[in-house]
């Protein structure tokens, strides 16, 4: 259901965060907490020199079960985990992260159906999805809203991005061997998804600057 990361900031930078179809527990280096659904926007944090945070990433099937509210609420938020799960569930979530322990709230069993459509939604279009899980189109985008908080189509475009970053072909064959149109498709949705270009998002994700961890290659 989870991972674990860790990051750690050794100079004031901005950070972009992208849509990358999961969802956070977050715990800095204070001890706040803080709970974030998934999104289809960028925002763009301004970290500080020294600060740390440790997490715990869930897939996207299994927000509404661990947080015990509709995924929709979360979405493109971050709220304070006592707000989303109360304070003793919040305690608790805060110990797994920091122990790297289990929990039985992390042991949640999420409806099968939403796991096994977003992984047919990787290479088939939503209405084949749909009828391969046995639900209306209709159905099945009230079903990923309330259990992920995105829509059968949103979701699409997050694994076309991630396709993308993981592509290192020249934009145009990587629009392609993504999922996307073309090149002009590929600049619309990361455009619209992140906030810049194809190419200037991954000129700010290039590992040429030592000073940013990653959470996304951080996993403990």
């Amino acid at each position: 259901m989870a991972c674990l990361w860790e990051q750690r900031i050794e100079a004031d930078t901005d950070y972009r965060v992208i849509p990358d179809g999961c969802a956070d527990v977050i715990v800095s280096g204070d001890g706040d907490a803080v709970a974030v659904g998934l999104a289809d926007s960028a925002v763009v944090h301004r970290l500080s020199a020294g600060s740390a945070a440790l997490g715990l990433r869930l897939r996207p099937q299994a927000v509404a079960t661990l947080f015990g509210t509709p995924a929709d609420q979360l979405r493109n938020r971050e709220l304070p985990l006592n707000d989303v799960v109360g304070s003793r569930g919040a305690r608790r979530l805060v110990d797994a992260v920091l122990g790297g322990e289990p929990d039985p709230l992390l042991l949640g069993t999420p409806r099968g159906e939403v796991a096994l459509a977003l992984e047919l939604l990787a290479d088939r279009t939503v209405d084949e999805t749909a009828e391969a899980v046995g639900l209306s189109s209709r159905h099945l985008r009230r079903l990923l809203i309330r259990h992920t908080g995105l829509g059968p189509k949103e979701h699409q475009r997050v694994i076309r991005l991630r396709r993308f970053l993981e592509n290192s072909a020249p934009l145009g064959f990587a629009a392609v061997l993504s999922g996307y149109a073309d090149q002009p498709h590929l600049t619309r949705e990361v455009t619209r998804l992140c906030g810049v270009s194809p190419s200037r998002l991954l000129a700010e994700r290039r590992p040429a600057n030592p000073r940013l961890g990653s959470p996304e290659g951080a996993d403990r």
